[in-house]
């Protein structure tokens, strides 16, 4: 039944058919979920995750992987939060917040590099280390009130839509131009094709995998900025749990773990999947101890087909 289910949709449609289904049953038992409102609010409830998952979309496709963006998240913003704090600076707390990102995250392409370990090796031990920084400077306090942050981007919109959902759009919009008009990101396909023949094409791999690790840095520092302005507020474990998420998101869109292929548009629709499953569930009233194991059963699901061509 399953092969003629895919046979008739496809295994690339599966996620397309998955969130229509979704869309009609949560609007069925509660009209509000097809209204404006409720779509602007879940793209706003994913923008931030989907700048996440973009920058782990690059990663997985040269057949990399980031378990550190979520503590490097926590740690830039924090970083950002205490210069505004201290000396009132936006420009200078926004330099620092990338400066961070984009520092850690070409040295987990460094440490990626060397090929002593795998990157999910790697980048769990880099996210202990980057949780405890934050932690450590921030004694497991808050920063309430980002100030010219939260106005600009936390509150602003444009013709009604959210301004952090055309900053999630925008990032989207470049990194698939990069990915497909780029010799880099054809290097990205390329290395997580095959990396030996890429290396006896001529690519060099490991400055390669250096570059695609700052970009997804860029990424987490957008994200960092973001959250921040939307929470209007700095917390040591704000990005806990976003990296698993982003990789979740990434894969259900249809990117394998090994590398290779992949698409960001596919991924906006794994974004989109976890954000309507978790708003479908609060206006159907599930519990919250419900929730997870509704939206596990879902992902595992969406994971399988995809993994069928």
């Amino acid at each position: 039944m399953g092969k003629v289910f895919l046979a008739i949709f496809g295994g690339r449609n599966v996620l397309v058919l998955v969130l229509l289904v979704l869309a009609l049953i949560t609007g069925i038992v509660n009209p509000r979920f097809l209204t404006l409102q409720n779509a602007l609010n879940i793209m706003l409830q994913v923008s931030v995750l989907g700048i996440v998952s973009t920058g782990a979309t690059i990663l997985l496709i040269s057949g990399g992987l980031d378990l550190s963006a979520g503590s490097l998240l926590s740690l830039s913003a924090y970083i950002a939060g205490l210069v505004i704090l201290r000396f009132q600076s936006l420009p200078l707390a926004i330099l620092l917040a990338f400066c961070t990102s984009v520092g850690f995250g070409a040295f987990n392409g460094l440490l990626a590099a060397t090929e002593r370990a795998h990157p999910f090796i790697i980048t769990l031990g880099m996210m202990t280390f980057l949780q405890g920084i934050a932690i450590a400077i921030s004694r497991g306090s808050p920063i309430n009130g980002m100030g010219g942050l939260y106005e600009i981007i936390g509150i602003r919109d444009f013709l009604r839509i959210p301004l952090p959902v055309f900053v999630f759009l925008t990032v989207l919009v470049i990194a698939d131009i990069f990915l497909r008009y780029f010799p880099l990101g054809r290097y990205a396909y390329a290395i997580g094709g095959n990396q030996e023949a890429s290396r006896l094409s001529g690519i060099r791999v490991g400055r390669v995998k250096v570059i695609l690790y700052a970009l997804n840095g860029v990424c987490v520092g957008i994200a960092a900025i973001v959250l921040s302005a939307i929470l209007d507020s700095a917390l040591p474990t704000m990005g806990s749990g976003y990296e698993l998420r982003a990789v979740a998101a990434t894969v259900i869109g249809g990117t394998p773990l090994f590398g290779g292929r992949g698409s960001v548009w596919r991924t906006l629709l794994g974004v989109l999947l976890l954000g309507l499953v978790s708003n479908s569930l609060n206006l159907m009233g599930v519990s919250a101890n419900l929730q997870n194991v509704v939206l596990g059963a879902i992902m595992v699901m969406a994971v399988m087909f995809q993994g069928s061509k």
